[in-house]
């Protein structure tokens, strides 16, 4: 099992590859499934035509987690609540539905959005480390340019999840790594980690910032 790696490959058919009860925490940042652009120059996300990529990634990974862990999924006010239901429906517990509140307000007529979601799921009853970690999340402005992914995410909330849902020497899993936060937060906080980016542009961009990361300090 390749560990400390991120594959440029489909996570549904590299997921297959993984022992059963292997991974102590997922966290994941699938396309939404709202087939829209993101931002000024309209960035686009592989797999966004529908949700369907989540009710299939839902399907594949519960049995790649070990008991008594949690999976993160991030999501919008679209979907977040068929998706809940689908993971009931596919043997997972429901344990907390997270707001993540950005700095900067988005596009849109009549309402325009500010946040998006998380949903917690688990596999039996997880485990957490943190007494303070809340339910709402603040997230600092990510200043997007060419080489920013749509989908990135503030690192520090990458970060608190992992300190609050595994522990040193854990394996972590994300199967649409985007901007690499996964990955490098992983490694900072010493846990190791697997993933996938399917976009030959993200993985490249995202595998230069892990080289750089892992170059600087060797942690295992």
């Amino acid at each position: 099992m390749d560990i400390n790696k991120v594959h440029n490959v489909d996570c549904l058919n590299y997921i297959n590859t993984i022992p059963d009860n292997f991974i102590d925490l997922v966290i994941v940042d699938p396309p939404y499934g709202d087939n829209s652009g993101y931002g000024r120059k309209n960035k686009t996300i592989l797999n966004n035509e529908s949700e369907e990529i989540n009710y299939k990634f839902l399907k594949v990974i519960y049995n790649k987690m070990k008991n008594d862990t949690s999976l993160y999924l991030f999501t919008n006010h679209k979907f977040a609540f068929q998706l809940k239901n689908f993971a009931l429906e596919n043997k997972f517990n429901y344990r907390m539905l997270c707001i993540m509140v950005k700095n900067n307000i988005g596009m849109g007529y009549g309402f325009r959005n500010q946040y998006e979601l998380c949903l917690v799921l688990e596999k039996g009853k997880a485990k957490y480390n943190l007494n303070n970690f809340s339910n709402v999340w603040k997230m600092k402005h990510v200043n997007h340019d060419d080489n920013s992914h749509p989908h990135q995410k503030e690192y520090d909330i990458i970060r608190k999840i992992i300190l609050h849902s595994s522990k040193e020497n854990n394996i972590v899993f994300d199967g649409f790594m985007g901007s690499f936060s996964t990955a490098i937060a992983s490694y900072k906080e010493k846990r190791y980690f697997i993933g996938c980016e399917l976009d030959a542009k993200w993985h490249k961009l995202g595998q230069q910032k892990l080289n750089q990361i892992m170059n600087q300090t060797t942690l295992f």
